[in-house]
C-alpha cells in the first residue's frame, strides 16, 4: 500500500495554510508504523523531521538499541543525538498539561495517562540502554559491525582504524617498497611495466599515476580482484575494450596498410596526377603517400599516412586539400577512393590508439597491483583498516554468500528501523549496505514480526559531493526499490516532499525558483525533473538579492608593484577590485544595515556574513587581507589548509631547522622577525649586513650580544636555550615547551589572532603521531612534514563573529544573514583536468584506463568525456542551489572573469534569470567606500511588517477617545554614559582632543623605547617589589636572590646582583618605606568619575601599591620600558597627570588626609617622588582642555 501525497500543497496559498499543510506532512513523515521517503528543500528542517521520528519510535515502544540512524558527518549525528536527548530530558520534568500538547502536536492525538508516563522515562531508558540510541555515521557503524564478526569478515578483532595521515604515512612506504623491489627482485613483468610507463610519461608522469593509484586505490582492488577471476589484467582489459586477443600495437599499426581504395593502380595515377595537375598542398599529399609506400615499419607508414589524409587534430582533411579540380576531371574515380581512404585511416587511428591505451592502461595496473598489495600487507601487518575497508568489508560481509546469511540473522534480532540522513550524498556501495540490512524488513518471517521502516531524508539538488563517490540519480532509484519491497508485503509507504523554507526570507527564494525555472539551469538537479519551487515562512521579512556586473580585466596593465607580496594580486586585478567592494559593502552593512533573528531586528555582525567560492584561490587571500587590514574587520581563517602554508608552522619550521644546524643562515633570519623573538627589519639588517663571506648570521649575532646594554641579548640567550632543549626533548615535547613555557602560543596568537591556535594544536598533533610512528629526531620530523604537508580543516566557530570564507561545498548545512556568492568566472568543466588515470563507462561495463597523453585518446574517451562534462556541469548547477540557499535575508552574487567571457557561468545564469523578470528586478548603482559600480536588485514584494495587527472595526474605532498628547511625544534622550578615561592614558587628552591613543605595532618595525633586555629587567623588578613585601626585612635578600637566580638564570652575575641590590634599595627607602610594609596593598583597582571641560569620563585604573599610615596616605605606582628621569621636573607630564587623577579619586575617601604620591622607574628601580604642585597643575590642565 502506497500513500503519496507528492502534490501541490495546500488548498491555500496562506502562511496559516503552509504552515498547517508543512506541520501535518511532517507528522506523516515521521510516523513509526510506516517507511518514508522524504525530500526536503534547504532550511526545510529536515534535522527535526529526524529528531521527530526517533522521538515517535521511541514513544511507540521501540527499543533504544534497534534504531539506526545514519548521517553524512560526525557532527551532524552530534547535533542529533543532542535534540533528542534534549528534548526527552525537558519531557521528564514537564507538567502534564505541557507533556501532553507536545506530544499532541508531534503526533496529532491527545496522549492517555500510559503514553504520558512512557514519556518521561524515555530519557532514562534511552540512557540506560547498551550501547544508547545508534545515531552515528556509516563509518562508525562499519566500524562497530566488523568488530562485532571479525572471523566472518577476515579481519583481525582488535583492528584499528588509520587515519588519513596515518595511511599517507603507509601509502608512502608502500611506494617506496614498490621501487625498491624493480631493481630488487626478478618480477620482469614489473620491471617492463615501470619503463614503459618511464618511457611514456617520464618521472613526473609516474609519480602523478602512483598518486592516482593511491587516490583510486578501493575502486582499483575491485578491479584487480575481478580481474584475477577473469584470466588477469590484460584479458580483462581486453575483454572491456573488445580488443582481440592476437592484437598488439603493431599489428593495428600494420592495419592501416593498403589503403581501401588508394592503392596499387589507384595510388600510382593518384601520385601521377598530383604530380601533373596537383597544387602545393595536393603535392604535399603525394609526398607524404609516396613516403608511406617506401617504408617497411608499419608505425614510420602509420604517421606518414596520417600526416597525408588527417589534420593535426586527427580530423579527416577535406577534399580541396587532397585533390584539385584537374585531377576530379582526368580520373573522377579518385574522389570516392580519397573517401574511403580516409574513413579507412580515422578507424584505423582510432584503433591504433585504442590498443596503445590498452598497453598503458595495463602496464599502470600492474604497477597498482604490486602498490595496493604492498599497501594491504602493511596494514595487515599493523592490525589497521582505512575508512574505506570499513565500507567496502562491510559491503562484502552483508553481501556474501555464505557468512552474510549468519550475520544478517543476528542483525535481525537488533535492527527495527533505520533512518538515513544526507540520503543524496549516499554513494553506491552505502546504498547496498543500507539495502541489505534492511533486505530482511520485507522478506520472510521478518516481514509480519511487527513493523520495520526505512526512513530516508534529502534533496537531490543539493547533491555535490561526487568527488565522494555521491550519484545523486541513486535518491530516486533507491526511492523506488524501497516502494516496491514496502509494497510487496502490503506496507505503508510514504513519499513526502517539504517546500516550506524556515531560513530563507520570501525575496531570497524567489530568487532562487526564478533562476531554476528556466529549464537548462534545473538540468540535473532532479531525476524526475520536478520543478523548483519553494515557500518562505518569513513572509513579510524585508530581503534583497543583489547582483553585481561582472569585473572584467583592464586593457593596459599596472607597472609591477616590486615591494607586494611574491602572491599578492595587482590593485587592478578583478579579483582584487571585488575583494575591495565586497570589503566596502560588508563594512557599510555592519552596524547600519538590519536583520530580523528570531522575530527581533538588530544590527548586522560580522558573524552574520558568509563568503563563498567556488574553489581557494588568490581572491581569498585579497579578501582576507581586505577586510583585515583594511577595514579592521575580524574574519576567520581558511577552512581548509596545508600546514605547511600558514606562517606560525613556517617559523616554527625554521626554528628547527635552526637548532638542527645553527649555520642556517636564512632560517635564523626568518625566525628572528617571527613573533617568537619579534626583531624588526632594522635588527636583522644590522645583524646580517655587516658579515664576513666565513661569518654566519649566528656567529655575528653572538658577538654583538656580547656588547653592554645590547638589546639583542635576549634573543641569544632564548637560541642557546632551544638549541639545548633540542638536544634532550623530544619532537613534541621541544615545540610544546616552545609554546607553552617560552610563551610561543600568547605571542603567534597576539600577532596572528585566534585563527592561529587551531593551527598550533594540529602542528603539535602531528608532532607527537610522528613520534609514535616515524623516524626519531627533529631532522626526520622536519622532513616529513615538508614533504607531507598534511591538511588542516578547521571548525568554523560562529560565536567567534567573525566573517566566514569558505568553498560552497565546505558550506554544506550552513547559513547566513548574508552571503556573498562569488563566481572566478570558470568553466563548469575543463578537459585538461580530467584525470588521467580514471574508470570509465563503456555500455554495462565498469574499468579504468590510463591516458599519459593525447595520442591515446579514442572513441571510448571522447563518449566518456562527454559524460564527464554533462555530469560536471549537472553539479555545477547544483552547486549554485546550494549558495543560493545558504542565505537568509540578503544575497550578493558577484563575481570576476578572465579576457574570455562564460556565458554559462554562475554570474551569467543568475543574471540572465532575474533580469529577465523586470516585474521584480531593476538596475542599480552600488556605492562604497568612494567607489561606484552598476548591478541589478531584486524584490519579490515591497517589505512589510512580519505581523500585520488586526484592525478595528470602523464604528468602533470612530468611539476610541483620542490619547492625551503627552503619550505619543517622544522621551527625551538618555544620558550619555560618561566617556572611559584610562589614567595612564590621560596626557593624550592634552595632546589630541578625544580621539583613543594610537598603538602601534611592532611590525612597523619602529625600535622600541627601551631595549627587550630592559622590559625583562623592569618585569623582573614588578614581580619582586610586588612579592617581596610579603617577606621580613631579613628574609628580603635571600628571597630577592633565589628569584632571581631563577628568572634571571641566563643573566651575567653582575647583571642579577645588580638587579638584587635596586630593588632591595627601594623597598628600604625611608619615604615610601610604610607603602611596603605588611600592611600595605598592591595592585588596588579603583573606579569613578571626572568632568573634563564639558565632558563626564568614567575613570579605572590600577594603583600598583597603596598603603594608609595614620595621617598619610602612600600611593606607588611602577613605570615599566620607560628612561628614569634624572630630575623630578622631568618627569613627563603623563606620568604625573596619572598619580594626579588616582589622588583625585581617592581623595573623597580619605578626607584630611595627606598624600605621598611616588614612581618607581623599574629600569633601574629608581625612585621618584612627585611634588604637590606638580600634580595639581596637571589636573587643572587636564580640567580645562
Amino acid at each position: 500500500m502506497t500513500i503519496d501525497p507528492f502534490d501541490a500543497g495546500p488548498a491555500a496559498d496562506t502562511p496559516e495554510s503552509w504552515i498547517d499543510w508543512t506541520s501535518a506532512r511532517q507528522r506523516l513523515a515521521s510516523d513509526p508504523s510506516s517507511s518514508a521517503w522524504v525530500s526536503a528543500n534547504a532550511g526545510s528542517g529536515k534535522t527535526h523531521v529526524l529528531t521527530q521520528r526517533v522521538i515517535r519510535l521511541l514513544l511507540a515502544g521501540c527499543r533504544p538499541s534497534a534504531i539506526l540512524c545514519l548521517t553524512y558527518t560526525k557532527a551532524a549525528a552530534s547535533e542529533m543525538s543532542s535534540r533528542v536527548f534534549d528534548r526527552l530530558a525537558e519531557w521528564a520534568t514537564l507538567p502534564d498539561s505541557d507533556l501532553k500538547d507536545r506530544i499532541t502536536a508531534i503526533e496529532g492525538r491527545a496522549p492517555d495517562r500510559i503514553k504520558l508516563a512512557e514519556a518521561r522515562r524515555l530519557f532514562a531508558k534511552a540512557l540506560e540502554t547498551p550501547g544508547g540510541l545508534k545515531i552515528q555515521t556509516i563509518h562508525a557503524f562499519c566500524e562497530a559491525l566488523l568488530h562485532q564478526f571479525p572471523l566472518e569478515a577476515n579481519v583481525a578483532g582488535h583492528f584499528s582504524v588509520l587515519d588519513d595521515r596515518a595511511a599517507t604515512t603507509l601509502l608512502a612506504e608502500a611506494r617506496r617498497s614498490l621501487l625498491t623491489a624493480v631493481s630488487t627482485e626478478r618480477d620482469a613483468e614489473l620491471a617492463q611495466s615501470l619503463a614503459y610507463v618511464l618511457d611514456l610519461a617520464d618521472e613526473s608522469g609516474l609519480e602523478s599515476l602512483l598518486s592516482a593509484i593511491i587516490a583510486n586505490r578501493s575502486a582499483l582492488r575491485g578491479f584487480l580482484l575481478d580481474a584475477k577471476q577473469s584470466g588477469g589484467i590484460d584479458a580483462r582489459l581486453r575483454q572491456a575494450m573488445k580488443i582481440a586477443d592476437g592484437e598488439t600495437e603493431e599489428t593495428a599499426a600494420a592495419a592501416f596498410w593498403p589503403l581501401p581504395g588508394l592503392s596499387g593502380l589507384a595510388l600510382d595515377t593518384y601520385l601521377t596526377l598530383a604530380d601533373e595537375v596537383g597544387g602545393s598542398r595536393v603535392i604535399d599529399v603525394a609526398y607524404a603517400l609516396r613516403e608511406a609506400k617506401r617504408q617497411s615499419d608499419p608505425v614510420r607508414r602509420m604517421e606518414f599516412i596520417e600526416a597525408a589524409l588527417l589534420t593535426a587534430k586527427g580530423e579527416k582533411k577535406s577534399d580541396t586539400y587532397v585533390i584539385n579540380k584537374g585531377m576530379q576531371k582526368s580520373a573522377p574515380d579518385l574522389v570516392d577512393a580519397l573517401t574511403l581512404a580516409r574513413d579507412h585511416v580515422v578507424a584505423c587511428r582510432n584503433r591504433y590508439r585504442l590498443v596503445r591505451m590498452l598497453a598503458a592502461t595495463k602496464c599502470s595496473l600492474v604497477l597498482a597491483e604490486r602498490l595496493i598489495g604492498d599497501f594491504e600487507d602493511l596494514k595487515k601487518q599493523r592490525s589497521q583498516l582505512d575508512f574505506e575497508d570499513l565500507i567496502e568489508r562491510a559491503a562484502n560481509l552483508l553481501n556474501r554468500d555464505t557468512a552474510g546469511a549468519w550475520v544478517h540473522y543476528k542483525l535481525d534480532q537488533g535492527i527495527d528501523h533505520i533512518l538515513v540522513d544526507e540520503a543524496q550524498d549516499t554513494s553506491p556501495v552505502q546504498w547496498s549496505i543500507i539495502q541489505s540490512l534492511a533486505a530482511d524488513f520485507f522478506t520472510g518471517e521478518s516481514a509480519r514480526m511487527g513493523q520495520r521502516t526505512l526512513f530516508a531524508v534529502g534533496d537531490e539538488k543539493q547533491s555535490i559531493y561526487s568527488f565522494q563517490g555521491a550519484r545523486p540519480e541513486r535518491f530516486s532509484q533507491e526511492r523506488d526499490e524501497t516502494k516496491r519491497r514496502v509494497d510487496s508485503v502490503e506496507q505503508a509507504f510514504h513519499r513526502i516532499r517539504l517546500p516550506l523554507s524556515f531560513r530563507s526570507t520570501e525575496d531570497v527564494l524567489a530568487a532562487v525558483d526564478q533562476v531554476f525555472s528556466i529549464p537548462q539551469n534545473a538540468s540535473g538537479l532532479s531525476a524526475d525533473n520536478e520543478p523548483v519551487e519553494h515557500r518562505s515562512n518569513r513572509a513579510g521579512h524585508p530581503g534583497t538579492v543583489e547582483v553585481w556586473d561582472m569585473v572584467a580585466p583592464e586593457t593596459t596593465e599596472d607597472e609591477e608593484d616590486w615591494t607586494a607580496p611574491f602572491d599578492a594580486l595587482r590593485e587592478s586585478a578583478p579579483a582584487t577590485i571585488v575583494a575591495r567592494r565586497i570589503a566596502a559593502r560588508i563594512a557599510d552593512m555592519i552596524g547600519r544595515e538590519t536583520i530580523i533573528e528570531k522575530g527581533v531586528e538588530r544590527a548586522v555582525e560580522p558573524g552574520d556574513i558568509l563568503v563563498l567560492v567556488r574553489k581557494r584561490h588568490a581572491f581569498v587571500n585579497a579578501l582576507t587581507r581586505e577586510l583585515k587590514r583594511r577595514k579592521n574587520i575580524p574574519v576567520a581563517g581558511a577552512d581548509r589548509l596545508r600546514l605547511t602554508d600558514h606562517i606560525a608552522v613556517q617559523d616554527l619550521l625554521a626554528l628547527g631547522r635552526f637548532v638542527v644546524l645553527p649555520e642556517d643562515d636564512l632560517s635564523l633570519a626568518a625566525l628572528l622577525k617571527s613573533p617568537l623573538f619579534n626583531l624588526t627589519e632594522d635588527d636583522v639588517f644590522e645583524i646580517a649586513a655587516a658579515r664576513t663571506e666565513t661569518e654566519s648570521v649566528w656567529w655575528r649575532l653572538q658577538m654583538l650580544s656580547q656588547k653592554e646594554n645590547s638589546h639583542l641579548s635576549v634573543a641569544t640567550g632564548k637560541l642557546q636555550n632551544f638549541i639545548a632543549l633540542s638536544k634532550t626533548a623530544t619532537v613534541h615535547d621541544f615545540f610544546a615547551a616552545v609554546l607553552t613555557l617560552h610563551d610561543g602560543r600568547k605571542k603567534f596568537l597576539g600577532r596572528l589572532g585566534n585563527e592561529a591556535s587551531d593551527v598550533l594544536d594540529e602542528f603539535l598533533s602531528f608532532a607527537l603521531d610522528h613520534e609514535r610512528t616515524g623516524l626519531p629526531g627533529l631532522q626526520a620530523f622536519l622532513s616529513v612534514l615538508e614533504t607531507d604537508s598534511p591538511e588542516v580543516k578547521r571548525e568554523q566557530d560562529k560565536d567567534r563573529g567573525e566573517v566566514h570564507i569558505m568553498t560552497v561545498h565546505a558550506s554544506k548545512g550552513l547559513e547566513a544573514p548574508v552571503v556573498f556568492v562569488v563566481d572566478g568566472g570558470s568553466k563548469a568543466f575543463n578537459h585538461s583536468h580530467v584525470p588521467k588515470l580514471r574508470f570509465i563507462e563503456a555500455g554495462e561495463d565498469t574499468f579504468p584506463v590510463w591516458l599519459p597523453g593525447s595520442g591515446f585518446s579514442n572513441h571510448l574517451i571522447r563518449s566518456d568525456e562527454e559524460r564527464l562534462k554533462t555530469a560536471a556541469e549537472d553539479e555545477y548547477r547544483r552547486l549554485l542551489y546550494v549558495a543560493m540557499t545558504r542565505a537568509a535575508d540578503h544575497l550578493v552574487v558577484c563575481g570576476y572573469r578572465g579576457q574570455k567571457e562564460n556565458p554559462e557561468c554562475w554570474h551569467a545564469i543568475v543574471k540572465t534569470a532575474l533580469a529577465d523578470n523586470q516585474d521584480h528586478c531593476r538596475p542599480q548603482v552600488f556605492v562604497a567606500d568612494g567607489e561606484e559600480w552598476q548591478g541589478l536588485v531584486w524584490r519579490k514584494s515591497e517589505p512589510r511588517p512580519a505581523s500585520t495587527p488586526q484592525m478595528l472595526p470602523e464604528t468602533q474605532q470612530e468611539e476610541n477617545h483620542a490619547l492625551p498628547a503627552g503619550l505619543l511625544a517622544p522621551l527625551p534622550a538618555l544620558p550619555a554614559l560618561p566617556r572611559p578615561l584610562s589614567p595612564s592614558g590621560a596626557g593624550t587628552i592634552i595632546d589630541d582632543g578625544a580621539d583613543d591613543l594610537a598603538v602601534r605595532s611592532p611590525l612597523f618595525g619602529e625600535k622600541a623605547e627601551a631595549s627587550s633586555l630592559a622590559l625583562q629587567r623592569g618585569r623582573l623588578v614588578h614581580r619582586m617589589l610586588q612579592a617581596l613585601p610579603d617577606f621580613t626585612e631579613n628574609e628580603r635578600e635571600e628571597a630577592a636572590r633565589r628569584y632571581a637566580e631563577r628568572a634571571a638564570r641566563f643573566w651575567p652575575a653582575a647583571e642579577r646582583e645588580h638587579l638584587i641590590q635596586a630593588v632591595l634599595r627601594v623597598l628600604s627607602e625611608p619615604a615610601v618605606q610604610p607603602a611596603f610594609s605588611a600592611n600595605s596593598r598592591a595592585e588596588i583597582s579603583i573606579m569613578g568619575t571626572m568632568t573634563i571641560g564639558r565632558q563626564q569620563y568614567a575613570v579605572s585604573g590600577r594603583i600598583d601599591r597603596l598603603a594608609v599610615e595614620g595621617n598619610r596616605v602612600i600611593l606607588v605606582d611602577y613605570k615599566t620600558n620607560r628612561v628614569p628621569p634624572r630630575e623630578a621636573r622631568e618627569i613627563p607630564f603623563s606620568h604625573v597627570a596619572q598619580l594626579a587623577i588616582y589622588r583625585e579619586i581617592l581623595a573623597p575617601l580619605y578626607p584630611g588626609k595627606e598624600f605621598v604620591c611616588a614612581l618607581i622607574y623599574t629600569e633601574n628601580a629608581a625612585f621618584v617622588r612627585v611634588d604637590d604642585d606638580a600634580m595639581a597643575e596637571a589636573l587643572a590642565a587636564i580640567k580645562t582642555k
